[in-house]
């Protein structure tokens, strides 16, 4: 969860502040009219549907699957097989399941949000999509933004930000190709007015996470800002960061554990690096960030299958080593796809 939301407001209620929190999901809430509680406790609306979306999302599964297997079988009973009645017979019912399951998460969604009022759901859905990354919880808070009057935006544009800008941040490398777009068009603003609540209401924690918790892009996402916004504060702050004592004095495991996706956002955009350092008279810096990209090692990129293979079963070894993976499986997988891919390249 993010530092910077307001946890003064209720997350269903923004014009109250926040009493209590969620027994079950910790999101703020207040004292409202409802009275949802589990074992005594106080939990919000979302976690009080919850159960009742759980049951019914069994009862979809099952329904699915007492239509499917009859229709299946009387397909292979009742239609005959040659002229490709069959085929038609099975490609007619590929519409009709969809169209069941489409209506099917359609009602789940509405047994999930019941008792909310579109503008309610808009902050729950955007610290669920801050704490998992689960773009479905972004894209149905999309769908509700785009549904919000003038009126109900501007009334609640400090909270929404609050919320909405370090989810983004959070979770930059999971968000579509033309988010950015999308929250301008919704969000009612202008490109720059947009990326200003970035670069100065919420520089610090965009620079914090860009250097501790590097997501794939995210330099280049402040390099536009700074470009966007004509402020370099940003961008010079952030090299800076990048380029402190704290990091270039790490020894190299701490260095590849901590900072790894950072040195790689480093090796993609080196000369993007360097040509800012120069436009800014960075130089102390930009010695300081090419001596890092010397530590880094990147990827190894396999030449072949055999390879490939080989560099798999590297890096399931390495991962037993961590203790991430314990199965005997995999490394016998390994063996066999190596043996099979040599034996292929003996042959041909």
């Amino acid at each position: 969860m993010s530092k910077t939301a307001n946890e003064e407001i209720c997350a269903f209620h923004y014009h109250n502040k926040s009493t209590l929190k969620c027994a079950l999901c910790g999101l703020p809430i207040c004292d409202s009219e409802e009275d949802f509680t589990i074992d005594g406790k106080k939990i919000c609306a979302l976690c009080s549907n919850s159960p009742k979306a759980s049951k019914f999302r069994k009862y979809i599964q099952l329904g699915t699957l007492l239509i499917t297997l009859p229709s299946v079988i009387l397909i292979f009973w009742l239609v005959p097989s040659e002229n490709s009645y069959q085929l038609w017979a099975f490609l007619a019912l590929v519409p009709i399941m969809i169209g069941l399951l489409i209506g099917g998460n359609r009602l789940l969604t509405r047994i999930a949000y019941k008792g909310l009022e579109k503008h309610q759901m808009i902050l729950p859905l955007i610290r669920y999509f801050e704490a998992s990354g689960n773009d479905q919880f972004y894209k149905i808070f999309v769908k509700n933004l785009k549904k919000l009057s003038d009126e109900e935006l501007e009334e609640m544009r400090k909270p929404l930000y609050e919320y909405l800008i370090p989810a983004i941040i959070f979770n930059y490398s999971k968000l579509h190709e033309n988010w950015k777009e999308d929250l301008l068009k919704y969000l009612k603003l202008d490109e720059i007015a947009f990326a200003k609540i970035f670069a100065e209401v919420f520089k610090t924690l965009l620079i914090n996470i860009a250097v501790h918790d590097a997501k794939a892009d995210l330099s280049k996402f402040i390099f536009y800002l700074g470009e966007i916004t004509e402020n370099d504060e940003i961008i010079r702050d952030y090299i800076k960061a990048i380029s402190s004592n704290d990091i270039k004095n790490l020894k190299d495991d701490l260095l590849k554990r901590d900072y790894d996706m950072l040195l790689e956002e480093l090796f993609l955009y080196e000369e993007i690096f360097y040509s800012v350092c120069d436009r800014l008279n960075l130089q102390k810096e930009k010695e300081a960030l090419a001596a890092l990209l010397k530590r880094y090692e990147p990827p190894t990129v396999p030449k072949s299958a055999v390879d490939a293979i080989k560099l798999k079963r590297d890096q399931v070894l390495e991962m037993q080593r961590k203790g991430l993976v314990s199965s005997k499986g995999d490394f016998e997988l390994a063996d066999e796809e190596t043996a099979e891919s040599e034996k292929t390249t003996e042959e041909s």
